[in-house]
């Protein structure tokens, strides 16, 4: 019965992938975003429950995988696709979306064989799925709610520069070899977490005062805090 118990939360996080691609086709994107939360929630209690009753199997490996490449593959390939979908000067440009779901495919099937993809579960390599997908939902959400200056929106070129730029960057970050620092808290001491606690307190703040916009800004602080680290840590090996 313990070895069922994280495969039901990978099911469940499968299940609200699909309800999510469902809103989508749509254009719903406010309900499409709800399901994804709810998907980045069940994948984080499937890690937890793993941890939890330290139960590693390889069943639950491999549908761990096939359902983050639904909820967090497909996903945000299909929000940036609507989202550049008629919007630009250029046909068929919108298919470059699809360049998310092939990178995330590449980051799962590489974390599934990289034995060094934890770094004593402080550290982990590149961007995770469920990040990539939580900017482009947030995101989804600003540019269709028209909180996003109506001079990029007007601009067909500027607002398709934009957004291939974040459509490459995210496919970088995706298979990079830089740690981005994980929320696994060994305990709960000061001094061991003291990133882990400045970056909770700055994101609550630009929450309560940006609101929607504060997520793909939190996550735009996060990679660059990760990749101000990451730095540090190689010239602290060289020194």
């Amino acid at each position: 019965m313990k070895k069922i118990i994280p495969n039901i939360f990978t099911l469940l996080n499968l299940f609200c992938g699909c309800i999510s691609i469902i809103f989508l086709q749509s254009k719903n994107f406010n309900d499409s975003a709800i399901y994804t939360l709810f998907s980045i929630i069940f994948d984080f209690l499937d890690g937890f429950f793993s941890r939890l009753i330290k139960i590693e199997n390889l069943f639950g490996k491999e549908l761990d995988s096939l359902a983050d490449m639904i909820s967090f593959g497909m996903v945000p390939s299909i929000i940036v696709f609507l989202l550049l979908e008629n919007k630009t000067p250029i046909p068929f440009i919108e298919y470059l979306s699809f360049l998310i779901s092939i990178f995330s495919a590449c980051r799962l099937a590489k974390f599934n064989i990289n034995k060094k993809k934890l770094d004593n579960k402080n550290h982990i390599m590149g961007l995770t799925t469920p990040v990539n997908t939580l900017f482009f939902s947030s995101l989804s959400l600003i540019i269709t709610n028209d909180t996003v200056p109506l001079i990029i929106k007007e601009k067909k070129i500027i607002y398709l520069i934009v957004m291939l730029f974040m459509i490459f960057l995210s496919c970088y970050f995706l298979v990079s070899k830089i740690t981005m620092f994980s929320f696994n808290f060994k305990n709960f001491y000061w001094k061991k977490n003291k990133i882990r606690y400045i970056f909770l307190l700055i994101s609550i703040f630009l929450l309560l005062t940006l609101h929607m916009i504060a997520l793909p800004c939190i996550i735009i602080f996060y990679i660059i805090t990760s990749i101000y680290f990451h730095k540090l840590k190689k010239i602290h090996i060289k020194t």
